[in-house]
């Protein structure tokens, strides 16, 4: 079996797991087991929207973590978030990144040294940044592989061997999370909501069905103008350029129904937010 085989196997296997999990807590559990398991102490998880409105960053932030009380108490009191560089190289490139870069230690300011030092101090030496964005570019986010506790050598034998399945697993995971209204309560002034109507929400699901405007209308009752109307409604919501897109991008965010009978409704929100949104 090659490598890139094994890796598409376990990624798998960890999507089905995620896909039976019905909220944001069962998938947290599911990760961490799928990650401990794979001899990685700590995981982290979070973004940030921007631009930033307010003057309070934490409030514009998602951060989820099973770091110890301690830990996260400290990091908070000293305003760690503005100056973490293991955050910010998530945020600014685009593949992950080594925490014990040599070159990008050698360019931090004493500010994020410092962060470094006080990490170090709680166990929180070495790991791995897995850069993820939440819907558009500009909200940044990662998914953090922290090697608390284990030696520069092991997390360097942890890497060497799973690297590429580690991020592969990272990028299933926030693809799974993606599925929930994570950020609701986090939504900057600038967002808006999007908010599909019944019809607009029975129109997608029968095109994610594969029917085309006059099978939508038939399978309502309603001419096809008007189907093709709802459509567009909310093709514009979604910011959508086709159906297609919109259904995806509906799916995505839970917007849709489950099942042809009765359009039974999914146990998620039928609101989630997107930039710029009309």
């Amino acid at each position: 079996m090659t490598k890139e085989v094994a890796i598409e196997i376990a990624q798998c296997a960890f999507q089905a797991r995620l896909a039976a999990c019905l909220n944001v807590s069962e998938c947290w559990d599911v990760m961490r087991c799928e990650f401990a398991g794979r001899g990685v102490p700590h995981v982290s998880y979070g973004g940030i929207f921007a631009p930033h409105h307010r003057s309070d960053i934490s409030k514009e932030a998602v951060y989820l973590t099973h770091f110890n009380s301690d830990f996260i108490g400290h990091y908070g009191a000293e305003d760690h978030l503005r100056h973490d560089v293991v955050v910010q190289w998530a945020f600014r490139f685009s593949s992950p990144v080594s925490w014990r870069s040599p070159r990008l230690l050698s360019t931090l300011s004493d500010r994020q040294v410092r962060v470094l030092r006080d990490g170090s101090e709680f166990g929180v030496r070495n790991g791995l940044s897995v850069p993820v964005r939440f819907g558009r570019e500009l909200s940044p986010g990662g998914v953090f592989l922290g090697a608390t506790g284990l030696s520069d050598g092991e997390w360097e034998d942890i890497l060497r061997e799973q690297q590429e399945l580690l991020v592969a697993l990272s990028l299933t995971f926030h693809e799974a999370m993606s599925r929930f209204p994570l950020f609701t309560d986090h939504i900057n002034p600038q967002d808006k909501v999007v908010r599909l109507t019944q019809r607009e929400r029975e129109c997608l699901t029968w095109a994610a069905r594969g029917c085309q405007v006059g099978e939508v209308a038939e399978r309502l009752g309603v001419a096809d103008r008007t189907a093709e109307h709802h459509l567009a409604s909310a093709r514009s919501k979604l910011r959508a350029r086709t159906t297609a897109q919109a259904v995806a991008r509906a799916l995505a965010m839970g917007l849709l129904y489950d099942g042809l009978d009765g359009f039974r409704p999914v146990d998620s929100m039928w609101e989630s937010a997107i930039p710029g949104a009309n």
